[in-house]
């Protein structure tokens, strides 16, 4: 922070000084300025210019300082006698400083060998580094001696598993007591960070039981939180909210029927993508029931969120819960898909990356002004090379000692191209088959447009995939409030039926359709997310005239149009069941009466819930629902329109790839029957009651609000 002192000196390149002087000392006056080393040691600076910046201070620019050491004490002293500190500001942000203190290795944390425990941390502009330790409420202190690329490293004659520690890093003329960034345990609520051998929290993650994943577009996610997945008070879950409750098995409602792990066995999807399982700020994690969140404000990166672990006082209980969930899913042939927040932390000045390193790890403006692209009031700078070495290294981790299959990046529009196409290949050399997704919006961020992680440059990250909101406005609705009435094709409106086709494709094809990606392993196709109103609450919102059965049809039609589209399928957990937040748009903070998977209403849904698992077959079955070239698309898939606005969407000559040689697939998004007579014979495949019993038809009845499925 600037202009909080009546005496301030930045460091902003290799060869200026920025100067702030009070208008309250001398009128804001001073025409020499000297560096002071440590002992004693005067340089005069040049001044370059001064300017009013504002009606209490005046800047300085000066110069002549190329003398500087990173890693020296310095004072300014102006001609009036007073002193300040010399800061490291916005030099930091140069490629200069990043070539001269980019580190390689990879033992930045805490390495427990033995009856050893090393302890590294990268803090370049750093004057002093101890580290404090707590081993039984007896702390001691360790210094850290500076090495090269400004890592200050110690080594600690003895095991020190289960310690306590934090840093005290002298940077900037002040004393900063910091968590370790990359710390893989901590205290309740990440006050202090733990030592943990590794050796002592191994789990066996079953790797090997996964059945290998051929395409991207093979993959069915089904997104959901540890904490609404079995908050619900009605089912028997024993650990509620947890990590240990995620995976109970033979859980129930008071009906009797499946709920929890059971249940979503039974779904068939491939993947659960786990809303942010990472240690986040805003859950008290000793008074769980007072607080919601749902976890898009992160604190430690590399540590698994307490309030979800069976004991928050015991650090190891999250990290060995959270392996076990997911050894639990792999042993089922399901892979786990961490949603990771990457592009901004909770609170930037609480951080321990500003603690350690001002000025470096968030985005600025040349003029110093934090960059809000994720309108969180920081935004992590990517692009800088530690920075980057630190996503990947955690991405690594999480990989390599959690078992993760994958990652959904949000507001990955806010990270750089190089830095997802490093993760890309960094941890496809740990596991090949990893899938690679997230939000591509075109963030308002400090970073040149051609760099951005967006969609629009799809094509620079040749495996990461997008969400598609074109698909989601047009096949369910508009999602803004403000536009919460508008319909989209499976919901009423026949007027998208062109859209709807671009829809299905995946928004694979060029013109004269909306072309936004080379590949259909790249769209990933939904219309419910946690954001937003739920789709069975949005239906309520712009339909209203619809009666219940009515609207379980378009709901149902638009579960069956993300099966069947080319891409990747996306489902929010409990979308099966026509899940509802009473209209909430927003519920990250409105707690669990909100947020829960009510396991009540599946019973009361449970033709939607058939429908689902139905569709979901119906995927698996049909390989061309599940083309992983464009060529294919094109060589395959035609679109025919049909009478009373009914859309024909067919596959002609694919027997090399089913046992059919056409695959008909009928929409009617209007309240009349329609009925369609085919050329020759055909089986009905599937119908708004799910899959048919192979049933030889030559004309087809398509009912309102329908998807009909025929191959021949």
């Amino acid at each position: 922070m600037r202009k909080e002192k009546r005496f301030e000196a930045h460091l902003d390149d290799f060869n200026t000084i920025t100067v702030y002087l009070s208008k309250q000392f001398y009128q804001g006056k001073s025409d020499v300025f000297y560096a002071r080393e440590e002992d004693g040691t005067l340089h005069k600076l040049s001044i370059k210019y001064n300017e009013n910046t504002s009606n209490d201070y005046s800047k300085y620019i000066v110069s002549d300082c190329e003398f500087i050491e990173f890693g020296k004490y310095y004072d300014i002293v102006e001609q009036h006698g007073l002193t300040t500190p010399l800061q490291i500001g916005l030099v930091v942000k140069k490629d200069a400083f990043d070539k001269m203190f980019y580190y390689d290795k990879n033992d930045l944390g805490v390495t427990v060998n033995n009856d050893q425990t090393s302890f590294a941390v990268w803090a370049p502009t750093a004057i002093q580094v101890f580290v404090k330790v707590e081993v039984d409420e007896e702390v001691s202190t360790y210094a850290l001696k500076r090495h090269d690329k400004g890592v200050f490293k110690t080594t600690v004659n003895n095991n020190l598993h289960l310690a306590n520690y934090t840093y005290l890093v002298f940077v900037n003329g002040v004393y900063n007591e910091s968590i370790d960034p990359y710390a893989i345990a901590s205290t309740a609520n990440g006050t202090k960070s733990v030592v943990v051998d590794k050796n002592q929290c191994d789990v066996d993650l079953f790797n090997e039981s996964l059945t290998p994943l051929k395409s991207m577009t093979d993959a069915i996610i089904y997104e959901t939180s540890v904490r609404d997945f079995t908050s619900d008070e009605n089912t028997s879950h024993k650990h509620k909210r947890t990590y240990a409750g995620f995976i109970e098995r033979n859980t129930t409602t008071p009906q009797n029927t499946k709920t929890g792990f059971d249940y979503m066995l039974d779904l068939g999807i491939t993947h659960i993508q786990l809303m942010p399982v990472y240690d986040f700020a805003t859950i008290d994690e000793k008074n769980i029931d007072v607080f919601y969140n749902w976890g898009y404000d992160p604190h430690q990166y590399n540590v698994p969120e307490g309030s979800y672990a069976t004991n928050v006082d015991d650090p190891l209980s999250r990290i060995r819960e959270l392996k076990q969930l997911v050894s639990e899913c792999h042993k089922h042939d399901l892979r786990v898909v961490m949603d990771v927040v990457y592009n901004h932390v909770y609170d930037m000045h609480r951080s321990s990356f500003e603690k350690i390193v001002p000025y470096y790890y968030f985005r600025r403006s040349e003029s110093g002004a934090i960059s809000n692209g994720s309108f969180c009031e920081n935004d992590v700078d990517s692009n800088r090379l530690m920075v980057r070495k630190y996503i990947v290294d955690s991405c690594k981790m999480w990989v390599t000692d959690y078992g993760m299959d994958g990652f959904r990046f949000d507001l990955m529009g806010i990270l750089d191209v190089d830095t997802m196409n490093i993760i890309d290949k960094e941890v496809r050399k740990i596991k090949k088959d990893i899938v690679l997704y997230g939000e591509g919006w075109n963030m308002p961020t400090i970073l040149d447009h051609h760099k951005k992680a967006m969609r629009e440059n799809q094509h620079k990250m040749k495996n990461i995939g997008h969400f598609n909101d074109f698909y989601r406005d047009h096949v369910k609705g508009r999602t803004a409030e403000h536009e919460i009435s508008v319909k989209g094709y499976c919901s009423g409106d026949v007027n998208y039926q062109e859209a709807m086709k671009m829809c299905l494709v995946g928004n694979t094809l060029e013109e004269p359709f909306v072309h936004l990606f080379d590949s259909p392993t790249k769209s990933i196709n939904y219309v419910e997310c946690h954001d937003n109103r739920t789709s069975w609450d949005k239906l309520k919102a712009c339909c209203k005239e619809d009666v219940r059965e009515i609207r379980i049809r378009k709901h149902k039609m638009m579960i069956g149009s993300i099966m069947v589209s080319m891409g990747v399928p996306f489902l929010h957990s409990g979308q099966e069941f026509c899940r509802t937040k009473n209209g909430d748009h927003n519920s990250f903070l409105s707690g669990d009466l909100i947020n829960k998977m009510d396991w009540q209403r599946k019973d009361r849904y449970q033709e939607v819930v058939n429908y689902t698992k139905d569709m979901i077959a119906l995927r698996k079955t049909f390989s061309v629902l599940r083309f992983k070239e464009t060529k294919e698309i094109k060589k395959h898939v035609y679109f025919q329109d049909l009478e009373n606005n009914v859309l024909l969407y067919g596959f002609k000559d694919v027997s090399k790839y089913i046992d059919y040689n056409e695959l008909l697939i009928f929409f009617n998004p209007t309240k009349e029957v329609v009925y369609h007579c085919l050329d020759g014979d055909g089986t009905l495949i599937a119908n708004e009651a799910g899959l048919i019993e192979q049933i030889q038809v030559q004309c087809v009845t398509i009912n309102p609000h329908t998807m009909v499925v025929v191959a021949k």
